[in-house]
């Protein structure tokens, strides 16, 4: 195994780095800090956790700009 960035949109994100047989996610961006040092099985399931909770942060914003 070895690093892989993640990119979201177009923008790096993070790297995930080979930790036994897993691969620990390093935040280089603000708003996916909440996954820094987070274990992920492999690079999809790191990837479809910090877009649903880039999704979910869109969608809260938008609500609260709407109210």
């Amino acid at each position: 195994m070895k690093r892989q960035i993640i990119e979201i949109a177009g923008e790096a994100v993070g790297a995930l780095m080979p930790e036994g047989d897993a691969f620990r996610f390093m935040a280089v961006k603000f708003h996916v800090w909440p996954f820094d040092g987070e274990r992920f099985a492999s690079h999809h399931d790191a990837l479809r956790a910090l877009t649903a909770h880039l999704n979910d942060n869109c969608a809260e914003a938008a609500e609260a700009k709407a109210s």
